[in-house]
């Protein structure tokens, strides 16, 4: 991949991780937001899973032992988790879903 294409493939992530932060703050439905925005919904949910996926990506291959997708599939939160990241603190409790947790470090990563 030449230095313009990953140029360009970088401002295009900055751009939906606005976009996606954007929408998540903005108090709408996502279905909602997007008709106020002139945004595809389906582009929307594609750009999101490409993020999310690229973040699982960039994970350690390993924690404790578990492959990255076993990680997300076994790691239980046993009591609750703080994490502190720049000014964010999150807190994690017990039974929060896997997809709350990706989409919780996905917004981390796109503000810190």
């Amino acid at each position: 991949m030449d230095q313009v294409t990953k140029v360009r493939s970088y401002l295009k992530r900055e751009q939906w991780k606005s976009i996606i932060t954007e929408c998540r703050n903005s108090g709408m439905s996502v279905s909602g937001w997007c008709k106020a925005n002139g945004i595809v919904e389906q582009t929307y949910y594609r750009n999101l899973k490409r993020l999310r996926e690229e973040m699982i990506d960039n994970l350690p291959a390993t924690v404790e032992g578990l492959e990255k997708t076993e990680a997300f599939r076994k790691l239980g939160v046993q009591t609750p988790v703080v994490i502190r990241i720049g000014g964010a603190t999150v807190e994690i409790a017990e039974g929060t879903s896997q997809q709350t947790i990706q989409a919780v470090l996905l917004a981390l990563q796109s503000v810190c």
